[in-house]
């Protein structure tokens, strides 16, 4: 399992890269959900026809071959598309409404994790001989490259803590004034 998460390092170096790039997007269209649906749309090509649609050649890899062919050849893929994306410049300002929605891709990643650490040890503990590491390599590199839909999807979660946040910000203000004008 650590090798599993070494192996990562790249993986989430390139992700880092691109979740910027998709939060970009989602700035420029303003935490719009339906502008945002409609930039998906129109933006079809730009979205699946990456250069990481080469990781085909990864879950192939992951379905035949040992966990160390995987791990290299994850490392040695996600090294070279990091590379590639690496001088592109994408610029996100950080306010409140990014904030909820990289503290809710943290915590969906977070589960994640938690839930391939938890498969990990239920099999080892178990006195069962069998490996899900292959597994969790393929729902990876899925994840990363629908990374535009989990943003989607992201955002559509966070819209309601939008609201939330905003309606104790008006209370918070509200209270504030009174104070002041009360001195």
């Amino acid at each position: 399992m650590i090798f599993f998460y070494i192996s990562l390092s790249t993986y989430i170096c390139f992700n880092i890269i691109k979740y910027k790039k998709v939060f970009s997007v989602l700035q420029k269209n303003k935490y719009d959900l339906k502008s945002y649906s409609k930039w998906l749309s129109k933006h079809l090509k730009e979205v699946f026809l990456t250069k990481e649609l080469s990781f085909i050649i990864l879950i192939i890899i992951a379905l035949n071959f040992n966990l160390k062919v995987i791990g290299v050849s994850t490392v040695i893929l996600y090294t070279i598309l990091f590379l590639l994306d690496y001088k592109k410049k994408n610029k996100v300002k950080i306010d409140k409404k990014l904030i909820t929605r990289i503290v809710i891709l943290a915590l969906m990643y977070l589960g994640l994790n938690l839930w391939f650490i938890l498969d990990y040890i239920s099999y080892h503990y178990a006195d069962i001989i069998f490996d899900n590491t292959a597994f969790y390599y393929i729902i990876v590199v899925i994840l990363s490259y629908l990374s535009y839909f989990i943003i989607w999807l992201v955002n559509l979660i966070a819209l309601p803590f939008d609201k939330l946040f905003k309606s104790i910000g008006g209370k918070y203000a509200k209270s504030k004034l009174k104070k002041s004008k009360t001195r």
